[in-house]
């Protein structure tokens, strides 16, 4: 049935409804979408944890600019002068991080005296 122009009350109860449920639908959407969101970024970040259950991603951006440096140029030599300039206990607490997330994986023979084996 066609609804005459003399139903506008009708007209307007319609389409207050009808906004209200486009609302719901896109308010229930964008929760949906946030879910999914924070679900594939705690997928991710588990995915980038490393043997120490730390992320590198994090844990590189709180390490002092002059380590951050090291890895960036990945630079041993210069990882290493860094490292023994810290004190001793600063170095390990930075050390064990970088290895617990990934950032660091020793060698066999790594006690930190090393230099790197010759590229051939």
């Amino acid at each position: 049935a066609v609804v005459s122009t003399q139903s506008t009350g009708y007209m307007d109860g319609f389409n207050q409804e009808l906004d209200a449920f486009i609302g719901r639908i896109e308010r229930r959407a964008k929760e949906k979408t946030d879910k999914l969101m924070a679900e594939i970024e705690a997928e991710e970040r588990e995915k980038r944890l490393g043997p120490g259950g730390l992320d590198p991603q994090e844990v590189y951006e709180e390490l002092p600019p002059e380590l951050q440096n090291c890895f960036d140029s990945k630079d041993i030599g210069m990882l290493q002068e860094v490292l023994t300039a810290m004190k001793p206990d600063e170095a390990q607490v930075w050390l064990k991080k970088c290895i617990d997330s990934g950032l660091w994986v020793p060698g066999p023979s790594d006690d930190g005296d090393d230099a790197p084996p010759p590229e051939q």
